[in-house]
């Protein structure tokens, strides 16, 4: 379910400190329990999974393959190059490395999904995504829910001149009516699927 700002910032995170000047658009809380063993890593590998899944069924997944012709079709998902895997200057990547004075080596290798991962601790991590029309990071956080904990989305945006602020108000109906709730039942279901499995 969405849910108010404000619940983000009860929490001391990194990400407050680091994306400063990015806007939150968005907060929502999945449908999910998590056992004090769970940690963050878990969680976001079942959510890819499950985002995966999503891109390829119902209304939300059409939407997601809509966007993603017109990204090829305007060139809005073009690649930065980087040679001998350095960070891509103005990532997000690259101001948590600079601003935390830590070593490259020891940062998380960027992956082939559409998001890049900054960071992943225990009880929170950070990925980014950047295109011609926004520069985006998706943070999920671990909260204390009823005697368990459950997982917060909150996503920070830059849109990028007047196309990203068109593209982003443009979006937004079918983003907070459609993909949202999509996502979070399938994400929850996905993950209920993962409990019963481990309980065996």
């Amino acid at each position: 379910m969405q849910i108010k700002k404000e619940a983000h910032f009860k929490n001391t995170w990194i990400v407050h400190e680091l994306l400063a000047d990015f806007e939150v658009e968005d907060v929502w809380q999945f449908p999910v329990v998590l056992k004090k063993e769970h940690n963050i890593a878990l969680f976001q590998e079942q959510l890819f999974e499950a985002m995966e899944k999503l891109s390829q069924k119902g209304l939300a997944g059409l939407l997601f393959k809509f966007r993603f012709f017109l990204g090829q079709l305007f060139g809005w998902d073009k690649k930065e190059a980087v040679k001998d895997n350095s960070l891509k200057k103005g990532s997000i990547k690259e101001r948590y490395a600079n601003h935390f004075q830590i070593n490259q080596a020891d940062l998380i290798p960027g992956g082939k999904a559409e998001f890049e991962p900054v960071y992943i601790l225990d009880n929170e991590s950070l990925a980014e995504i950047k295109n011609e029309t926004v520069h985006a990071g998706l943070h999920l956080s671990k909260v204390s829910f009823k005697e368990a904990y459950t997982i917060q989305m909150a996503v920070y945006v830059k849109p990028k001149g007047k196309l990203g602020k068109f593209y982003m108000s443009l979006i937004k109906p079918f983003r907070i009516a459609i993909v949202y709730p999509a996502m979070m039942r399938l994400v929850g279901k996905h993950w209920q699927d993962y409990l019963n499995k481990e309980k065996k």
